[in-house]
């Protein structure tokens, strides 16, 4: 059993991050999910304002990314794929406007772009009420 995942987090455009863990946490449709390496193999549908945490990753010993819908799958190999409808990193993410999203998903009433705008929050270390 190896001591570290391989993870990569993936959306249709482009590969969003990928390298070693020690642990992955994320927000699927039935709740957050803790992976740590000999996890059993699942698939499973990710939430449409998932936050996934990637810890003992990179030098800051944290990957941070807003995830909204697709799956997290964990091969019996250690190897844990996010394929997100859209994914950005904590370090992508535009505060100003994301908090301009949540306002305008908030006053429109959209619940995708709702989902979308908090996670990306969330996952820059913001408060979201």
């Amino acid at each position: 059993m190896s001591k570290k995942l391989f993870v990569e987090i993936v959306s249709p455009e482009r590969e969003i991050w990928a390298g070693e863990g020690d642990m992955i946490i994320a927000k699927t449709v039935e709740g957050e999910i803790g992976i740590q390496p000999g996890h059993v193999p699942v698939l499973s549908l990710l939430a449409n304002d998932a936050v996934v945490r990637v810890l003992g990753a990179r030098e800051s010993g944290e990957v941070r990314a807003a995830a909204h819908g697709g799956f997290v799958s964990i091969s019996d190999d250690g190897r844990v794929s996010i394929l997100a409808e859209t994914a950005e990193l904590a370090e992508d993410i535009d505060v100003d406007r994301a908090r301009t999203a949540l306002k305008n998903a908030a006053d429109s009433g959209d619940n995708d772009a709702l989902g979308r705008a908090s996670s990306r929050l969330r996952a820059a270390g913001e408060e979201v009420a």
